[in-house]
């Protein structure tokens, strides 16, 4: 089966803080494989550019060089590739499991998977190796599962990294559960310990996907700039918090403030009442 063409992308130019421009190039990623992916499916791609990412074992990727904006080319270069019609359809995934026709990409952090050349998958500790792993489905066991969720990776200098159990595995678990439903049931259906409500408060959804709700901005470092709103299903409407000034007057209450978010929207979970089986995450 040949590969289609399924992302486009322009890559250099002028940086964003200054500094010396680089030459447009194209990265042109080729599959045969995205009908039958997960990650496809949700308008993304492991093979494009990303700071630390591993790619993916099955696309590829070709680069067209191209030009500075001071050469004669360049315009042409550019619209050429922008007016491609699969340009910028993709982007990169989070850290999320997929499948990829009848493989299971595991690339969570923490935990380095070895298969060995008789077929046992090992489990390491991270600084042994790292990187996405690609299982075949039929080798995603519950056994190999129950071995990933009891894991207790060890730091290079010692002691437990807890990052692991209590951020990794709780937002695995909620992944298994959404991409490999099937596996899942009969995971917990062994592993009945396993088999609790699923948290879903930190991870980010669109917003018009939600039950309505009160939502919540809360800074890291400045609570003084929190903010509250209630998602009503059309609007958001102010509640309280941190709002800038008016420059139409001075000297006012706030009454009423509200926005209608697009189809974009985002906003991070903070009660697993605002999920519903209608809600899209991003993560």
């Amino acid at each position: 089966m040949s590969k289609d063409v399924i992302n486009v992308y322009l890559y250099g130019g002028k940086g964003l803080f200054g500094g010396r421009e680089k030459p447009l190039e194209a990265s042109i990623i080729s599959c045969d494989k995205y009908d039958k992916c997960s990650y496809y499916q949700s308008g993304q791609c492991l093979a494009i550019r990303s700071f630390g990412s591993s790619g993916c074992k099955f696309g590829s990727t070709r680069t067209e060089k191209g030009y500075t904006s001071r050469a004669k080319k360049y315009r042409k270069f550019k619209d050429w590739w922008e007016s491609h019609e699969q340009y910028a359809k993709l982007k990169h995934p989070p850290t999320k499991l997929g499948l990829i026709d009848g493989v299971v990409v595991f690339p969570y952090p923490h935990v380095c998977i070895k298969k060995e050349d008789n077929g046992l998958i090992l489990l390491k500790d991270p600084y042994l190796g790292s990187g996405t792993a690609f299982i075949e489905y039929d080798q995603f066991t519950t056994d190999l599962i129950y071995r990933l969720c009891t894991f207790k990776p060890q730091a290079m200098m010692g002691g437990e990294i807890k990052d692991y159990q209590k951020k990794t595995i709780p937002l695995f678990l909620a992944h298994f559960k959404e991409v490999l439903p099937e596996r899942y049931q009969e995971f917990v259906s062994t592993h009945e310990e396993f088999n609790n409500e699923v948290d879903h408060t930190g991870r980010k959804a669109y917003l018009k996907t939600i039950n309505p709700s009160p939502v919540y901005y809360k800074s890291k470092s400045y609570p003084q700039f929190d903010e509250e709103w209630y998602w009503d299903g059309e609007y958001l409407r102010y509640k309280s918090g941190h709002v800038k000034s008016f420059n139409i007057t001075k000297n006012y209450e706030v009454e009423e403030i509200k926005i209608k978010p697009s189809n974009e929207s985002e906003i991070k979970i903070t009660d697993n009442n605002q999920v519903s089986i209608y809600t899209k995450f991003i993560d």
